[in-house]
């Protein structure tokens, strides 16, 4: 295994808690009546914003190491940018301006971002 496969798995790795935890955030009334602990009822909803716009900075910037390491064209490379540049921005908007809605959008995007960057890292090496 070389730097580019270790970043790509830290890119999944850093990705995981931005899934999750917004998720639980989502839901953690149905987490609390079925007596789960979710990182958001141990630690709060305002620690947990923050671990969820560090883990997707750190995501973006692996992925985005793991673009270069691989090299990735030009053109990919800025279609990587502008989706990382979506997910930093919802992932800094939960902490700054934390809403039900923008939870759930980083959600959702989180998840159509990982998508959309393995299937750059795909069509790259076709």
């Amino acid at each position: 295994m070389d730097w580019v496969g270790i970043m790509l798995a830290f890119s999944v790795v850093f990705w995981i808690p931005t899934h999750i935890m917004t998720f639980s955030m989502r839901y953690f009334d149905d987490y609390q009546k079925a007596c789960i602990p979710t990182f958001p009822s141990v630690y709060g909803f305002r620690v947990t914003s923050k671990v969820i716009a560090i883990s997707s900075i750190l995501a973006a910037v692996a992925i985005g190491f793991g673009a270069v390491g691989i090299g990735m064209t030009w053109g990919y490379i800025r279609v990587l940018i502008v989706l990382s540049t979506g997910l930093l921005g919802l992932a800094v908007r939960t902490v700054t301006q934390p809403s039900e809605k923008i939870r759930f959008g980083l959600f959702k995007y989180a998840s159509l971002y990982m998508l959309s960057a393995m299937l750059l890292f795909m069509f790259e090496g076709m």
